[in-house]
């Protein structure tokens, strides 16, 4: 009897590896995975239907100390192996007043390698995650292009101070002609415009406004569970 209870702290040891092994790291991994990975992931699939239904406007850049960045951080990837890891992204809204549209924008940027180019050539070349500068880039030019929802657009609850209206950066037009070799910096590829809709769905929208925006939209596509 007395060898059994001496056995007892090795028996826990290796009850608790089983439990760490099958019941913990698994549950550790699917809470990561459902409460901080993916956001609203059932927008998603909206995407397409999302950009096939905005326009292009242009819009006037007022002067730097007139234009509010508010950045929020967010988990974008999560895995296990022997500890937990994850990835951070930062969701970003450069924020400034349209006296031209009379109404509040918001550009829509995500910071964590979804937009990065190649800088330099040969052994000088290096890459940069443009969106890292994108608020700089807004800043110097004096005119840009943007791609915007004509469902938000239309709606009257977007475009005050509290709820900017998003709108996502396509060109700069005007003010960084100098740097008109720099095409990835001024102007968006289709698929980093896709992919920061699928963020900004998932991410940018809590799930209840998107559901009062698209939910019909998305029942009658097909596209809920």
């Amino acid at each position: 009897m007395s060898n059994f209870y001496s056995r007892i702290p090795a028996i826990g040891a290796t009850l608790g590896t089983v439990f760490a092994l099958t019941v913990a790291t698994p549950l550790v991994v699917s809470l990561i995975a459902k409460f901080t990975l993916g956001g609203n992931k059932a927008a998603v699939p909206y995407a397409d239907t999302y950009i096939r239904t905005s326009d292009t406007i242009v819009v006037q850049i007022p002067y730097f100390t007139q234009i509010t960045p508010i950045d929020k951080v967010f988990t974008s990837r999560a895995w296990f192996a022997g500890m937990a890891h994850s990835e951070k992204s930062t969701y970003e809204q450069i924020c400034f007043y349209s006296p031209e549209y009379k109404r509040h924008l918001a550009v829509i940027s995500f910071i964590g390698g979804y937009n990065v180019a190649q800088m330099g050539t040969g052994e000088d070349a290096y890459n940069v995650d443009v969106e890292e500068e994108r608020f700089t880039i807004i800043c110097e030019s004096k005119t840009i292009s943007a791609y915007i929802n004509k469902t938000q657009w239309q709606d009257p609850t977007y475009g005050t101070k509290d709820n900017p209206m998003p709108i996502f950066f396509k060109k700069s037009l005007t003010g960084m002609e100098s740097c008109a070799s720099e095409t990835d910096l001024l102007t968006i590829k289709p698929s980093v415009y896709k992919k920061f809709v699928e963020l900004y769905l998932a991410h940018g929208l809590e799930p209840e406004e998107f559901d009062r925006l698209y939910g019909a939209d998305m029942k009658r596509l097909g596209l809920t569970d």
